[in-house]
């Protein structure tokens, strides 16, 4: 694989990545700007195997999941709309990712949680949406559980037991990956957490 080329990763933990994907655990890639989180969550989704249903959710499309037919043949892309100047119509991640039962999906990918999303979000993965991953901003993984529950607080008004208790329902790791400071321009995860 082309993190393994590149040292993101070794062959143990593509072994363990593969396992993680295959036993259709919820996954959340944490990061910061540049990190690697959509490289590394692309090469979670090319393990997922041909015949699943995948409904992606971002917004601007640029994981291009659906680019591979052959891959993945049954992907479904939705993208937010915004809503027009007088601030009518529109389609945001929250109302795409709430709506995402109707599509019936095997999993479902959303590019990055960054709020008003994250309780659809965690509610898909805790309601038979097995397998999702999505990513988060962050500094650790820590940080990610605690970005997580801020978003749920400021735009859910979830207090902080109940989102932790949708957190810990939700999602299976948290992978955290950052750049390499030894060596600039590559990355590495440098931490995974099983909540």
């Amino acid at each position: 694989s082309q993190e393994i080329e590149l040292g993101t990763i070794d062959a143990e933990l593509a072994g363990f990545f593969r396992a993680a994907v295959d036993a259709r655990c919820n996954i959340m890639v944490a990061g910061a700007t540049g990190a690697g989180k959509t490289s590394l969550l692309r090469a979670l989704i090319n393990e997922i195997r041909p015949e699943e249903r995948l409904l992606v959710v971002e917004k601007a499309l640029e994981l291009g999941v659906g680019h591979d037919v052959a891959a993945h043949p049954n992907t479904v892309e939705l993208e937010e709309v915004l809503p027009d100047p007088d601030g009518r119509g529109g389609l945001s991640i929250d109302d795409l990712v709430d709506q995402s039962r109707r599509h019936n999906p095997s999993r479902v990918i959303v590019g990055e949680v960054m709020g008003p999303e994250v309780v659809a979000m965690l509610s898909a993965m805790s309601q038979g949406n097995d397998g999702s991953l999505s990513t988060v901003h962050a500094r650790s993984a820590a940080d990610a559980i605690n970005r997580l529950c801020t978003y749920a607080m400021q735009h859910s008004r979830l207090d902080f037991p109940v989102t932790s208790a949708l957190i810990s329902g939700a999602i299976d790791f948290i992978v955290f990956v950052r750049k390499n400071p030894r060596q600039p321009g590559q990355r590495q995860v440098s931490e995974i957490v099983e909540i």
